[in-house]
């Protein structure tokens, strides 16, 4: 008996991450956040394609990286599941994306289990990257439902490279002392959850709550543009990158772009004190 695309196995191989969140938004509109293309390019890809059905296709697209990921659907169920599976060249194990919805008490909850990454130390920095990098989103996810659910976004995005390792950027993003060297004029942060306020060397203030902290990156809220800020430094290959971006949910275009040129010029700076650190280690 042959069986149906919605009764494929979910099989997790290989390493794999693990998160949750727990938001006030319905699991309904914690399901439509994924599972949509219109919502989930709100606050995760530049944009998406496809139905959310079992054997469809879904395709994401990053257009600042010129790259785009096409996922066959495994599970599609509005309010509790939805998984997809990128098929990848042979000799790799298939990368699987599940995410499960349950209700507790007052509370939507939000599971993530991303498997499918390469055992080894020489695929560590690989797996960290993609780690941080869900805390990050899923930071993200939570603040845009329970604050601007079915807006959209405009984003800035700036990348530098530099030469460093992780644990020297870490200062310059969570110290006062180290954002002043590139970012601020004045203030820092404090723990997740704590409000903080900061002024701009460029000009003007971050005022939020810090949404989220992982090995490498930062996420801060910024009220001013009800969006977010975030810090982040990763690995493209052998080369280490700088990172800021962000996004405002009913941000004007040209006010994204204005930002984007203002943190251009604060991520050179960034790298610039990072690789003259490095020179004279």
């Amino acid at each position: 008996m042959t069986k149906s695309p919605e009764e494929k196995p979910i099989e997790h191989r290989g390493r794999k991450i693990v998160a949750e969140i727990r938001t006030t938004a319905t699991p309904e509109q914690v399901y439509e956040a994924w599972a949509d293309p219109e919502k989930i390019a709100h606050w995760f890809p530049d944009k998406a394609e496809g139905k959310a059905e079992p054997g469809a296709t879904i395709t994401w697209f990053f257009e600042a990286f010129n790259y785009k990921i096409p996922y066959e659907v495994l599970r599609a169920e509005p309010g509790k599941k939805f998984a997809i599976r990128w098929n990848p060249p042979p000799g790799m194990s298939a990368g699987i994306l599940e995410v499960t919805i349950t209700k507790e008490g007052g509370e939507t909850v939000v599971y993530l289990v991303n498997s499918g990454f390469r055992e080894g130390a020489e695929w560590n920095d690989e797996y960290d990257g993609v780690d941080s990098g869900w805390t990050m989103a899923l930071a993200l996810l939570k603040h845009y439902l329970e604050n601007y659910f079915g807006t959209p976004r405009s984003t800035f995005l700036v990348m530098k490279p530099a030469n460093f390792v992780f644990a020297d950027v870490l200062p310059f993003h969570r110290t006062g002392k180290g954002l002043k060297q590139w970012l601020t004029a004045s203030g820092e942060f404090g723990e997740v959850g704590e409000k903080f306020a900061f002024a701009l060397r460029e000009g003007g203030t971050v005022t939020g709550r810090v949404l989220a902290k992982s090995k490498w990156e930062t996420a801060l809220g910024w009220d001013e543009i009800c969006g977010v800020l975030e810090l982040k430094a990763f690995a493209m290959g052998p080369q280490k990158m700088v990172c800021v971006h962000g996004c405002g949910w009913g941000l004007e275009l040209e006010k994204a772009k204005k930002i984007e040129v203002e943190m251009d010029r604060a991520a050179e700076r960034l790298a610039s004190v990072l690789n003259a650190q490095k020179a004279s280690a």
